[in-house]
């Protein structure tokens, strides 16, 4: 039996109409760990007695103690220890033999400074990355771990950070000279320097801004550590409520 347009669209319908129920009561799937962060929020809740905007506000406030501590820190000479990539390990082996260790420390203190250099501005933007926090981000602190709120901190401001801060990076090894140096290095380390590793721009773009940001969070998690120690010092009643979570 032919059917005509008209009767497909007709019977086309009847499918739609038959099955549209099913359809409309099927519910997305959770995503993945909200039950967990559901829980969380509400032991968090529960330990402190705050409301949600009170939590986070305390979060947000002893946090924000937390970077202030990172960034007088990095401010410091000498908080930056870059020793080059990975991937330079052997090149590196192969300057100390031929007595140019000298060249090397040159080369590892213009990392030094290219991160130096990019550090207040990261700190900037880890106190604009607080204020992206949200109400759910913060279940993760109802373990009272030393370092949970730095950690929740990382997973939503790392991201940012790395597309903010890579054209820094970049701007600032190429005004050092940081890979005109490493090819200086590979001449010094002589001939057969190439099949050593030797990295590129672009390598050392990623090796310096990778230490920006774990240097920085590194620095956090030991302001974020004192906080938890020393939760009464905090100006901030309610951050040192939430921050006290876990201290015996």
């Amino acid at each position: 039996m032919k059917f005509t347009p008209r009767v497909w669209s007709l019977l086309f319908s009847v499918v739609v109409a038959i099955n549209l129920p099913a359809a409309e009561t099927a519910k997305p799937a959770a995503p993945a760990g909200m039950g967990e962060k559901v829980q969380g929020l509400a032991a968090l809740l529960k330990a402190t007695g705050l409301t949600e905007p009170q939590l986070l506000n305390g979060v947000k406030s002893g946090l924000g103690t937390a970077v202030d501590f990172a960034t007088t820190e990095l401010a410091k000479p000498g908080a930056f220890q870059l020793n080059g990539p990975a991937s330079m390990a052997k090149l590196q082996t192969a300057l100390v033999k031929a007595n140019q260790s000298g060249a090397l420390d040159s080369f590892k203190a213009t990392l030094n400074q290219s991160a130096a250099s990019v550090s207040p501005q990261a700190a900037v933007f880890l106190k604009e990355s607080l204020q992206a926090l949200a109400v759910t981000d913060v279940s993760g602190l109802a373990s009272g771990g030393p370092d949970s709120a730095t950690k929740l901190l990382r997973s939503v401001a790392e991201p940012v950070l790395r597309a903010k801060l890579r054209p820094l990076v970049s701007q600032a090894i190429a005004a050092n000279g940081s890979a005109a140096k490493i090819k200086e290095l590979a001449g010094k380390a002589g001939p057969f320097a190439a099949m050593l590793g030797v990295p590129n721009a672009s390598d050392l773009e990623g090796y310096v801004l990778t230490q920006v940001i774990d240097t920085s969070f590194g620095y956090i998690a030991k302001g974020e550590a004192t906080v938890r120690e020393h939760p009464a010092a905090l100006q901030d009643k309610v951050a040192a409520k939430i921050f006290s979570i876990g201290k015996k």
